[in-house]
């Protein structure tokens, strides 16, 4: 049995049919779109393009503790310790990339021309599979730093 439509589906039809756009499944599985209320925003575009740049400061979240540890926090510390150097130039060269994407989006989401915006979706949209693959890579990367720590404590404990 199909879900009925709601507002933000036809809306979100609307844009699709006019600018091209992905289904709405696609760009929800992706960006979760569907947690927008409609009646809350005054965009839909840019409430899209809010909800991509939400996905991308979480990667970047993620990443930035083993390109720029706080000096502080032992939980940075270890992944810092527990990665090579390539790793890291890996992670600082996605840290880099996302960035400037989340900037650009960002400063995009803030115009009040639909097309324009649609153009910064659909750019990001042409590379978003790319950054995935390369986030869970990263993500491979981090959660082994943590395996790595894990065998060190054991041979510190059986040592």
């Amino acid at each position: 049995m199909q879900k009925p439509k709601t507002d933000l589906n036809i809306e979100y039809e609307e844009l699709m049919k006019k600018y091209d756009l992905p289904s709405y499944n696609e760009i929800n599985y992706e960006f979760e779109i569907s947690t927008l209320d409609i009646k809350k925003i005054n965009s839909l575009s840019r409430g899209i393009l809010r909800a991509m740049t939400n996905k991308m400061a979480l990667f970047l979240n993620y990443v930035e503790p083993v390109i720029s540890p706080n000096p502080q926090g032992l939980h940075a510390f270890i992944e810092v310790q527990n990665t090579s150097n390539d790793e890291k130039k890996e992670a600082f060269d996605f840290y880099k990339k996302i960035s400037k994407m989340y900037h650009k989006a960002y400063s995009m989401e803030l115009l009040e021309d639909e097309k324009t915006v649609i153009e910064e979706i659909k750019n990001i949209l042409k590379d978003w599979r790319k950054i995935k693959t390369e986030f869970k890579k990263l993500s491979e990367i981090i959660n082994s730093s943590w395996e790595r720590e894990a065998k060190k404590e054991e041979i510190e404990t059986i040592g």
